[in-house]
């Protein structure tokens, strides 16, 4: 082979390689290129469901879907995701390159005809969960229940409980975590199924290991809206390996616990005191006019120098168009000269003659200024002749009421001829008069210069601008103006104008969140971006307050390190605490001192309730609110009572004033439907009266 040939084969090596490497660095990232899906899981009702398992079946990578249905996930391009939950059948979609994915789940089909023909069930009378009650700690419903497992099911079986929080008022369902205990021969099999990494097992962080008669139980679940209707349900099922062999719901609660709900506290505003935190005054750059009046002798254009008010008034306006000239902060941007003649003696005349005033006076005036500045400023020259009805005006103001209408005669008689009015205006006796007092007072020039200047308006000059247009307010003419402004509610306006104008005005939104507060109309959206770590104390102290008017106990929480603790913030950061399920004896003293009520649920909430039962004794007044309160101290003292005969008669007592209650305030009744304190008392009150109804009927 000649060196030639050795050559040619090396570079064809080289380029099939060069080749193979191109098709490698463009295939690569197409094959294995890792991506985020993003998607929400709904059923077909198009409700969100939650805790859905997600797996990347290919990287055997999985996540489970939030309370809204929501799930993120990485999967390869080309993968799959496989969609499982217990309640609904499997669902496996092809990824394609797709950044969000959205699935509905269908209803698995219950086989409740298994109940019947399998001769592996066994129920019992007693439910599988049971009963407790939803306590409400701050914003969070909390589930303390145990779980007997009183279905016996096969060895090849699995037992699920899944409870779940229902708002009744809104029909709404929101799920809790679920309990899976498997039969010996099921786990085992799952195992295998998923190649001995039972992670992958789409209840793998739920399946619990039977140890004694009872499996402890608790779960939490945000509740932003304790009024409305609660309960708790819980469903049970038994399934095999493919399908559900019996499947039961029962509830387990009814109502809240949360005698926190009666707990009072007012909190008022504070407008911001740092005066640090104040906006500056920042001249801004205005509007402004002035004007004056020279005098002119009889017939002539030239100015009356030997008038001291003429010169006067002219060296005043001289000065002052020299000082803006001069003024780095102003800026003169229009000179206007109206020009006038009396209206003795021929029209046309006294027309041209106030023309040549108007130019002599422009140009005496503007000779002081630079010939730069006279060309940026624009000039304006009108002339006109006055009429005899200026100076019958005149004359009136000076109690010539006469001589005035004769005047007014003479124009009358001849309107469209000024000189017919003069001659005949000339032969009245008065004329000598309106000549030397009345007719020089017409012979003027009116000098109107505008002018921009910075500088800090009057409070007359920002309330007038606020109502022209008050978007052309600065920060401080607003807080200046809503500060001054008596009215409150005049006050609460200006204000939202200055945030609709500044949203970041960390003084109008205390101060407005202050006004809202003192009229008990609290509104936690108003500080939602201003209160934090960095926010005066002011805006964090309103906020908290306007939280717990609102009962977003939890948002509260979450402000009160950010408040000093001293005698003056103490009282709220009790009951912040104590609103969100933190006693200690310190916070109960505090809460105590506002009054007997208040220590009386603080005891109910303490489940200090024998002794909450001996002070509700001391609730005299007889208000529905008092009455609804002792009776909720006598039935759980009623529950607490050692013999038989004093549970009656507490019981019978928690009746009677929860009856009470409801007659002089028939909206207890609502209250009670939802209070888990009272439900069961409830019930028997509705019987009691339903019975003695019927009675009375019967007697008729």
């Amino acid at each position: 082979m000649d060196q030639c040939d050795l050559e040619n084969q090396v570079k064809e090596y080289r380029i099939k390689n060069l080749i193979f490497l191109f098709l490698l660095l463009i295939l690569t990232p197409v094959n294995a290129q890792i991506i985020n899906v993003r998607g929400t899981v709904l059923n077909e009702a198009g409700e969100p469901v939650v805790r859905v398992n997600v797996t990347n079946v290919k990287d055997n990578l999985s996540v489970s879907t939030n309370e809204d249905g929501q799930y993120t996930i990485k999967a390869k391009n080309n993968g799959q995701l496989k969609f499982t939950h217990m309640n609904y059948g499997t669902e496996i979609v092809n990824v394609k390159g797709q950044l969000k994915i959205n699935v509905v789940m269908k209803k698995k089909a219950q086989m409740i005809q298994e109940i019947v023909v399998s001769g592996k069930l066994k129920k019992k009378k007693d439910p599988v969960i049971e009963p407790t009650n939803i306590e409400i700690h701050g914003n969070w419903a909390i589930i303390r229940t145990s779980i007997s497992p009183n279905v016996r099911f096969a060895s090849d079986n699995r037992l699920v409980m899944q409870p779940y929080v229902f708002n009744e008022t809104k029909n709404k369902k929101y799920f809790l975590k679920p309990i899976s205990l498997d039969g010996r021969e099921y786990n085992i099999t799952q195992i295998r199924m998923y190649d001995f990494d039972i992670k992958h097992d789409p209840l793998a962080d739920f399946i619990v290991k039977k140890e004694g008669e009872r499996i402890p139980y608790v779960d939490s679940l945000y509740m932003d809206n304790s009024n409305d209707s609660w309960r708790c349900d819980a469903v049970q099922s038994v399934e095999d390996y493919n399908r559900i062999l019996y499947s039961d719901t029962a509830i387990i609660a009814k109502g809240l616990v949360n005698p926190l709900k009666f707990l009072k506290f007012k909190f008022g505003g504070e407008l911001l005191s740092d005066s640090t935190l104040f906006p500056l005054d920042e001249p801004q750059l205005r509007d402004d006019r002035d004007e004056m009046r020279l005098k002119f002798p009889l017939g002539k254009s030239n100015l009356d120098l030997q008038d001291s008010a003429t010169v006067t008034d002219l060296n005043l306006l001289k000065a002052k168009l020299k000082e803006l000239e001069s003024n780095p902060d102003a800026q003169l941007t229009s000179f206007e000269i109206n020009g006038y003649a009396s209206p003795e003696g021929n029209y046309e005349r006294n027309k041209k003659l106030a023309s040549e005033r108007m130019s002599v006076a422009m140009k005496e005036i503007l000779s002081v200024l630079s010939e730069g500045t006279r060309s940026n400023v624009t000039l304006k020259k009108t002339s006109d002749v006055d009429d005899w009805k200026s100076v019958a005006d005149l004359m009136y103001n000076d109690s010539l009421k006469t001589q005035a209408n004769e005047i007014k005669d003479i124009i009358q008689k001849y309107p469209k001829s000024i000189d017919t009015q003069g001659r005949k205006i000339s032969k009245l006796p008065c004329f000598k008069t309106i000549a030397e007092k009345y007719l020089p007072k017409l012979r003027k020039v009116e000098y109107y210069f505008s002018f921009k200047v910075y500088r800090s308006l009057t409070a007359q000059e920002i309330r007038e601008l606020y109502e022209k247009n008050y978007k052309d307010l600065t920060k401080f003419e607003f807080f200046k103006l809503y500060r001054s402004e008596k009215d409150s509610l005049k006050s609460e306006m200006i204000i939202r104008r200055a945030l609709e104008v500044y949203p970041k005005f960390t003084a109008a939104a205390c101060d407005l969140s202050a006004l809202c507060l003192r009229r008990g109309a609290g509104d936690s959206k108003i500080l939602e971006h201003f209160a934090g770590e960095k926010a005066p104390e002011q805006v964090n102290l309103n906020q908290l307050a306007t939280l717990l008017y609102e009962r977003q106990f939890s948002k509260a929480d979450s402000l009160v390190d950010f408040i000093a603790d001293n005698e003056k913030t103490r009282q709220i950061r009790a009951y912040t605490d104590v609103l969100n399920h933190r006693f200690n004896d310190e916070n109960f003293e505090i809460v105590k001192s506002s009054g007997k009520l208040n220590e009386v649920v603080m005891l109910l909430a303490m489940k200090r309730n024998n002794t909450a039962y001996k002070e509700s004794k001391a609730l005299t007044d007889d208000t529905a609110e008092n009455l609804y309160i002792k009776a909720i101290c006598a039935n759980r003292a009623s529950k607490e009572a050692t013999d038989i005969n004093s549970n009656a008669m507490l019981y019978m007592e928690a009746m009677d004033l929860l009856k009470a209650a409801i007659e002089k305030d028939p909206s207890y009744n609502r209250i009670a439907e939802n209070d888990a304190d009272i439900i069961d008392l409830l019930k028997d009150v509705v019987s009691q009266n339903n019975k003695k109804n019927t009675s009375m009927k019967d007697g008729e």
